[in-house]
């Protein structure tokens, strides 16, 4: 399975605190670790670690950050050469994790924000033969617009996680086949509380299917025709940071083998499961031979 990831790449600090600061609080960190992150990289380093051929579409600055992303890219098998490198500050995430596995995040976006439709169709040949196109919101708006349209017209199947959730033109969703929010994003962007209600109005905008991820309680479904919930796995969390877009990665491999949407949620439930047992961003996103192993001890 071959997938492309448009998206942002940052380098992530993270403080583990004893809980989340309320406002106008000032706590302690107990640690400090840097990390490779942003969304797209994360999820493109969950497609790659779990089986798929992977092309990442990126910016990163000429600074220190910026090589340190770079450099790590290999260890993933994931090439170097459709990340452009800016004059700006490589992407920066400030995160705060307690000890529950809770987190709060700023992200600075720095070399995200020059990701450009003019660097991003250089690849349109690759964009044509990947089986899914995977894009978030942590780069200009106008560039996630563009690439959908560009992958919609190229017949390639458009995914779209939604975070953060920034409104779009209902003729966007049109051009999805994926729409990936969790519970908060799926609100903002409908203003329904209501899951399946939701779910149904993301279908209502044009979207083709809706996937909404629902942390510990696992994940549903909804297409024209179908509702379908699966359960999450109860794990002891200790960082949720990119749990998320582990998920996503999972689903998409799984899909990509010609799973049913069943099973595929029940394999990226357990990607997520894992990930949050972990510490760091993609520090903490397992392997595929992983994710059996746990399903096999979870099914015994």
């Amino acid at each position: 399975m071959k997938a492309v990831v448009i998206g942002s790449m940052n380098m992530d600090f993270t403080m583990d605190v004893d809980h989340l600061p309320s406002k106008g609080e000032t706590v302690p960190a107990v640690r400090l670790r840097t990390s490779p992150g942003g969304k797209g990289l994360n999820q493109a380093v969950a497609l790659a670690r779990l089986g798929a051929e992977v092309l990442m579409v990126g910016a990163v600055g000429n600074d220190a950050s910026g090589k340190v992303l770079l450099g790590n890219l290999p260890k993933d098998r994931i090439p170097d050469f459709a990340i452009k490198t800016v004059d700006d500050s490589t992407g920066n995430a400030f995160i705060t994790v307690d000890s529950q596995g809770n987190n709060t995040i700023v992200v600075y976006p720095g070399a995200n924000y020059k990701l450009d439709m003019h660097w991003v169709e250089s690849f349109k040949g690759e964009i044509e033969s990947a089986d899914f196109v995977v894009l978030q919101m942590e780069i200009p708006v106008e560039t996630v617009i563009a690439s959908i349209e560009l992958a919609h017209n190229l017949n390639t199947k458009v995914v779209l996680n939604p975070a953060p959730a920034l409104p779009l033109p209902d003729y966007v969703y049109t051009m999805v086949d994926l729409v990936i929010p969790n519970e908060t994003e799926l609100a903002l962007l409908t203003g329904e509380s209501n899951i399946v209600e939701g779910a149904r109005k993301l279908l209502q905008m044009g979207a083709n299917a809706v996937v909404v991820t629902l942390g510990s309680e696992g994940c549903f479904y909804k297409d024209a025709n179908h509702e379908i919930s699966v359960e999450g796995f109860k794990v002891n969390a200790i960082d949720s940071t990119a749990a998320g877009d582990a998920f996503i990665g999972g689903l998409l491999t799984a899909l990509g083998r010609h799973e049913d949407i069943g099973t595929a949620m029940k394999f990226a439930n357990a990607v997520g499961a894992i990930t949050v047992t972990r510490p760091g961003a993609q520090e903490s996103i397992p392997t595929y031979e992983e994710v059996e192993e746990f399903l096999r001890r979870r099914e015994a």
